[in-house]
């Protein structure tokens, strides 16, 4: 698995081989009107079109190596995660390259186990910071469903598995807010569950809206046991 230092080293030698394949596609073209206008520089216009395509190629291959090498980056999840709110985006790493490069289903593991890391806690005030304020003024039994999370995490949590089930995105004037739906399947001494979370993870329109917007807690039969949803949720735009 690569490390990010490993990482940096390899995206800035492609950053390298990116600019070298930039300037022998000019010179490919400077020398592709010349051929054609005056009709000279036929060879030296062949080996650089030759050169540029098959650099072109290992180009391709190497940025979409290096994006996987990047998804596969261990990414310590535990008391180091401190996911915090700026600029109408939820922010997941101090390392905005980090971020922008990871995957949806990254961004949602990480969420999802920041989540667990709060209910685990069994504590009713940090559990209720992974709803958005929005969520927090406008739904009348959200204490029902941070209840039930005490209850299940009071069963012993043994195992969780996060599960991506999409996104949403509204583009207005080059902004654009973005909304995850994911799972979290919880096992415990006692039972099985299945958490499914709505979340909001930038909106520059109304960051009060940032966080859990929607919850549905499940049995292991599938039967709902809370649903606590923002339905009035003021979206901004």
């Amino acid at each position: 698995m690569m490390d990010i230092l490993t990482f940096g080293i390899s995206g800035i030698l492609t950053l390298v081989v990116c600019i070298i394949s930039i300037i022998l596609l000019v010179l490919t073209i400077v020398f592709g009107i010349i051929r054609a206008v005056k009709k000279k520089f036929k060879k030296t216009f062949i080996i650089l079109s030759i050169v540029t395509i098959l650099l072109g190629i290992v180009n391709f291959f190497t940025i979409n190596n290096l994006i996987k090498s990047f998804n596969e980056i261990n990414i310590d999840n535990d008391e180091s995660i401190n996911i915090r709110q700026e600029d109408g985006k939820i922010i997941l790493s101090d390392n905005p390259i980090e971020q922008l490069f990871m995957s949806d289903d990254k961004k949602t593991e990480i969420i999802c186990e920041y989540i667990m890391n709060k209910i685990e806690t069994k504590d009713y005030e940090n559990i209720k910071n992974i709803f958005s304020n929005d969520m927090i003024n406008n739904v009348k039994n959200l204490d029902e469903g941070i209840n039930k999370l005490i209850d299940i995490s009071n069963e012993n949590i043994t195992n969780f598995k996060s599960q991506s089930n999409g996104s949403e995105t509204h583009w207005d004037n080059g902004q654009h807010r973005k909304t995850y739906r994911f799972s979290c399947d919880i096992t415990t001494d006692n039972a099985k569950y299945s958490i499914g979370f709505e979340y909001d993870y930038e909106n520059p329109f109304n960051n009060e809206t940032l966080g859990v917007n929607r919850m549905v807690i499940l049995d292991e039969n599938r039967n709902i046991l809370v649903l606590v949803d923002n339905e009035t949720i003021n979206k901004g735009y």
